[in-house]
């Protein structure tokens, strides 16, 4: 079922009257994160908004860039659906030190991308072979409500040295796969190992052909 405008979370936010190091620092040290919301052609707009409170919802959200409303505290005619492109943490804390908002409209596609996430064990693998996951997020285009947490593909029936390309992906309905159809996304090689162990077999003689070869030595 596609998300409804009332399903969307909101996030509550104030202007930023200042900008510069200094005054992203106090923002933080008062307890807010600083964000800017941007998109559609529009002056970007400075943003700052209470860090536990997005903590807490974005452990609640799915998928790598997901919808929300913003409602700007004082300004509602600011207020919009957002996804959220980028999050910034410290690496150290691994705290968030800012958020970058991508202003939206929920009738017009645009262009992301998504995580792929592969399931099934491959049969591949069962004979021994190794899995290589290549190709890890695709470039789509859709309304932002039908935009997948992500794209599963099925390796079950993956066989030694074969991969599954971008072409044989089907996406799903009312979204379009950007990215280059040839490329790999997964594939199973055979380690060398396997190789060494093939090679090895077909140089070996059958049991029944090296003993017709002695039996007509003897009689020469």
């Amino acid at each position: 079922m596609e998300k409804g405008l009332m399903e969307i979370p909101v996030i509550k936010a104030q202007l930023r009257t200042k900008e510069g190091k200094s005054s992203t620092k106090k923002v933080r040290k008062e307890g807010n994160i600083p964000s800017v919301l941007y998109g559609m052609k529009e002056q970007t707009v400075p943003l700052k908004m209470d860090a536990k409170t997005f903590a807490k919802m974005l452990s609640h959200l799915e998928g790598k860039h997901p919808i929300v409303k913003l409602e700007i505290e004082g300004d509602a005619h600011l207020d919009s659906p957002a996804i959220i492109k980028e999050i910034q943490r410290d690496p150290v804390s691994n705290s968030i030190i800012h958020v970058d908002f991508q202003k939206i409209r929920l009738d017009q596609k645009i262009h992301t991308s998504v995580p792929v996430i592969l399931v099934g064990q491959s049969e591949g693998v069962k004979m021994g072979g190794v899995l290589d996951h290549q190709l890890r997020e695709l470039e789509i285009e859709c309304l932002a409500l039908q935009i997948p947490v992500h794209i599963e593909i099925d390796v079950t029936n993956l066989i030694l040295g074969h991969s599954i390309h971008v072409a044989d992906i089907t996406p799903p309905e009312g979204v379009k796969i950007l990215t280059d159809s040839d490329r790999v996304v997964v594939s199973i090689h055979v380690p060398r190992t396997l190789e060494a162990k093939a090679a090895t077999e077909e140089e070996k003689p059958e049991e029944g052909a090296e003993e017709t070869k002695e039996a007509e030595e003897e009689k020469e």
